[in-house]
């Protein structure tokens, strides 16, 4: 990903090199010029919208490259998931199937796309015997699906991916959309893989959220940064009709779940005919200037995150040691568990 190298003065307003994805204006705001490791990287606000993304946008070829070989390793340390990480994704993936709308238990076909190392993929097939497909770009995460959960996977990044118009009952979308550099266009591509009446649920970070210190916040894998309003409004630009809106218990995520109508909808104003969302953007301006390191430190969420994680560490610790090694029986022991009531000692919702 490419370095920026101007020190940019935080809530300036200026002319960002890359369009808004949503109201196509070149006007923002500059919310932060570095990740959570302190490298250089721009990210704007859109002063129509709401919406924040990285500025320079890096070219498609970059993200491709960084996804199929780099990611997994960037963000987890590691070619394939450990059994801490499989724990912890299942019990991620628990918690996901948990907050499927009723409508998708009637699913047949189904799409996860990100799927990682698998995890939720499988547990929605031992579900419901839903026939699942997983698309993931990054190659030792995608064999390891195939070759331990033995899932249907296609280790290709979204653009490269192929399927017939109408072909699932539901698309499962988590923490993807950020990492793309069209939102728009690619939830109007996946939404023609549904069929009529079908469901798509997405899931992001939430921009809004006040969880982690605001010097955590942004990340050069994330080209961009929704909160609820945007991303119903990334939706319905790709023709989809928000169903349910769902926020972490921390306020980390947020997630839409879109239906696909049953005759298409009228097209949403292009740029320029009142398209933006302009009180959305004086709030996240709001809730990112009023959220500052000496106040987020002086409340108690980091503490109460620390604690959290810390016992959920140990809790881990000691499920890894009652858990089976073969990651698909640890899976099948995590759905059984969940549904004995936790005899394993496990937390089967995930800490936020």
């Amino acid at each position: 990903m490419p370095d920026q190298k101007t020190k940019t003065a935080m809530f300036h307003t200026l002319t960002a090199d890359t369009a808004c994805n949503l109201c196509h204006s070149h006007e923002a705001i500059a919310l932060s010029d570095r990740d959570r490791h302190g490298r250089p990287l721009l990210s704007v606000m859109c002063k129509g919208c709401g919406l924040v993304r990285t500025d320079p946008m890096p070219d498609q070829n970059t993200i491709d490259t960084f996804y199929r070989e780099s990611y997994r390793q960037d963000y987890k340390g590691r070619w394939t998931p450990s059994r801490r990480h499989i724990l912890r994704s299942g019990l991620v993936a628990l918690g996901r199937l948990r907050r499927l709308p009723q409508q998708t238990w009637q699913t047949r076909r189904a799409l996860d796309i990100g799927a990682g190392g698998g995890e939720f993929a499988y547990l929605l097939g031992r579900a419901q015997g839903v026939d699942v497909t997983g698309v993931e770009p990054n190659r030792g995460y995608a064999e390891h699906a195939a070759r331990s959960l033995e899932i249907d996977i296609r280790n290709e990044g979204l653009d490269a991916a192929r399927f017939g118009a109408g072909e699932f009952d539901l698309v499962t979308v988590y923490h993807v959309l950020e990492h793309l550099r069209d939102p728009v266009a690619s939830l109007s591509r996946i939404g023609s893989w549904l069929r009529p009446g079908g469901l798509m649920v997405v899931e992001v970070p939430d921009i809004e959220a006040t969880c982690q210190a605001p010097e955590h916040l942004f990340h050069f894998a994330h080209l961009y940064n929704f909160n609820a309003a945007t991303l119903e409004h990334a939706g319905r630009r790709a023709g989809l009709v928000p169903v349910v809106c769902w926020h972490s218990p921390d306020g980390g995520n947020v997630s839409v779940t879109f239906r696909v109508p049953q005759t298409p909808v009228a097209a949403f104003p292009q740029a320029g005919d009142g398209c933006g969302l302009p009180s959305n953007a004086w709030r996240v301006q709001a809730t990112r200037s009023s959220h500052t390191t000496a106040r987020h430190y002086a409340s108690w969420r980091p503490w109460s995150r620390t604690a959290r994680r810390l016992t959920g560490r140990l809790v881990e610790t000691l499920a890894l040691g009652r858990l089976p090694q073969d990651p698909r029986a640890m899976l099948d022991a995590l759905w059984g568990d969940a549904h004995r009531g936790g005899g394993l000692g496990i937390r089967t919702t995930p800490v936020y």
